[in-house]
C-alpha cells in the first residue's frame, strides 16, 4: 500500500516470489528528492516521474486510494469501492509535505509536470524568494535557487536556532552553513514566521507577492515569492480507523523489531508511516523494504525472522548542482565533491530508473 521509495522496493523485491498488488493513487513513481531540481529546470520533471505500468512483471498495479482496511477479513477497501484481499499487507503510505517537496497526493504525471512548469515560471518572474523551513527540503530548495539564479535574493527562515536535525554531526552542519553563506543565502534562524497571515492553497502551493513576512521576534521581510517547507504529515487515512490503537500521536504505526505492526504477524509498516527511532529518509525506506521482503518470505516458509536495527544518522544534502555535504553512517563527513558524485549532479535519477528497469528519458 503506497508506491514511494519503500513500497516500490517491496513490490519489486517480491514480484518473482508471490502475487504482488501495488496500490497507489498516482500513475507514476515520484522521485521527489529530485523534484526540487524541477523548480529551476522544469524539463527535468520527465526524469523524476516513472510510470508504474510495466514495472511489475508478474504482479499488478492498481491506481486507486486505500480508504480503510479490515484486519479480521484481511481486506483493504479502495476509494472506488473495490475490495482487495491479502495474506500479507505492507503499509508504505509515506507522508505529505508541501509542494515542491512532494506533489499533492494523487497527482498524475501530466498534472505534476504542469505544476512544476507553473512553479518554475513564477521563480523566473520573482527577484526576492523566501523559503520557510530549514530542514532538508528547505535547504535543498534554497540551494537549487541560489545556484541557478545567483542574482536573485534568496531568504531562508527557520524557527529553530539550528538547521536540520540535532542528530546530525556538528561538522556536517558547519559545512552546510558554510555552503549557504558562499551562495549568499540570507539565513534567519530562531524566528518563527507568522503563518496565520499567509494563505497557502492546494492549487497553487506557493504565495506570490509582494508579500511581507513577519516573525515572532518582530522582524519583517519583503518578498515576491514564498515557499513553505514545513509540516510533514504521515499519510494515515488508510489505517487510522482500524488501527488507532497501534498509532503514535503523529500518525505513524507502532512496529516491533521485525517491522511488523505490534501483535499482528502479517501486517508490516515501513518508511515514514512506521515509528522506528531514526531520521526518515529515502535510503531508510529502502532498508526497511529489504527487511520486510525477507521477513515475508521467512514467514511464508516458517523460518525465523530478520531483525531491523536502526543505524546511525546519515544524509547526503545537496546545495544546487555542485554543492552540499555528506554524513555517512560511520560518522564521516565529506564535502561537495563526494556530494556531487553521489547526488548533486543528477539527483540519483539514473539509479531510480535502473531500479524500476526502465530507460530514463534524455535531456532533449
Amino acid at each position: 500500500m503506497g508506491g514511494g521509495y519503500g513500497g516500490i522496493q517491496v513490490a519489486i523485491g517480491l514480484d518473482s516470489y508471490c502475487k504482488v498488488t501495488l496500490i497507489d493513487p498516482k500513475d507514476a513513481f515520484h522521485h521527489n528528492m529530485a523534484g526540487l531540481r524541477c523548480v529551476v529546470e522544469p524539463s527535468f520533471v520527465k526524469k523524476t516521474l516513472i510510470p508504474y505500468a510495466g514495472v511489475l512483471k508478474h504482479g499488478s498495479f492498481v491506481q486507486d486510494r486505500v480508504v480503510s482496511c479490515n484486519i479480521s477479513r484481511s481486506t483493504v477497501t479502495l476509494a472506488s469501492g473495490r475490495e482487495i484481499s491479502y495474506d500479507y499487507l505492507v503499509f508504505a503510505c509515506g507522508s505529505s509535505v508541501p509542494f515542491p517537496g512532494k506533489v499533492p497526493l494523487g497527482t498524475s504525471l501530466q498534472d505534476a509536470a504542469k505544476l512544476y512548469k507553473e512553479c518554475a515560471d513564477q521563480v523566473l518572474e520573482s527577484e526576492k524568494i523566501a523559503v520557510i523551513g530549514g530542514g532538508a527540503v528547505g535547504l535543498e530548495l534554497v540551494g537549487e535557487l541560489a545556484v541557478d539564479f545567483p542574482n536573485k535574493k534568496i531568504l531562508l527562515l527557520h524557527g529553530r536556532e539550528q538547521i536540520l536535525d540535532d542528530r546530525m554531526a556538528p561538522k556536517f552542519l558547519k559545512k552546510i552553513n558554510a555552503g549557504l553563506k558562499a551562495l549568499k543565502v540570507q539565513t534567519v534562524l530562531g524566528e518563527k514566521v507568522n503563518m496565520d497571515d499567509l494563505n497557502f492553497d492546494s492549487d497553487k502551493p506557493w504565495i506570490t507577492g509582494p508579500v511581507t513576512l513577519t516573525t515572532d521576534k518582530g522582524s519583517s521581510f519583503e518578498t515576491d515569492l514564498v515557499f513553505r517547507c514545513t509540516g510533514m504529515k504521515v499519510n494515515s487515512v488508510a489505517y487510522q480507523s482500524k488501527l488507532s490503537d497501534k498509532m503514535e500521536k503523529n500518525g505513524s504505526l507502532k512496529v516491533d523489531r521485525y517491522l511488523q505492526i505490534e501483535e499482528i504477524e502479517n501486517l508490516f509498516a515501513i518508511g515514514d508511516c512506521c515509528n522506528t527511532p531514526e531520521l526518515k529518509l529515502a535510503y531508510i525506506a529502502k532498508l526497511h523494504a529489504d527487511v520486510v521482503v525477507e521477513n515475508i518470505k521467512r514467514l511464508n516458509e516458517n523460518k525465523g525472522l530478520k531483525e531491523y536495527k536502526p543505524g546511525n544518522p546519515a544524509m547526503a544534502l545537496t546545495l544546487g548542482r555542485n554543492g552540499g555535504a555528506v554524513q555517512l553512517p560511520n560518522g564521516m563527513v565529506a564535502g561537495k565533491f563526494l556530494t556531487k558524485t553521489l547526488k548533486s549532479k543528477d539527483v540519483m535519477t539514473p539509479a531510480m530508473w535502473k531500479m524500476m528497469k526502465k530507460k530514463m528519458p534524455s535531456n532533449n
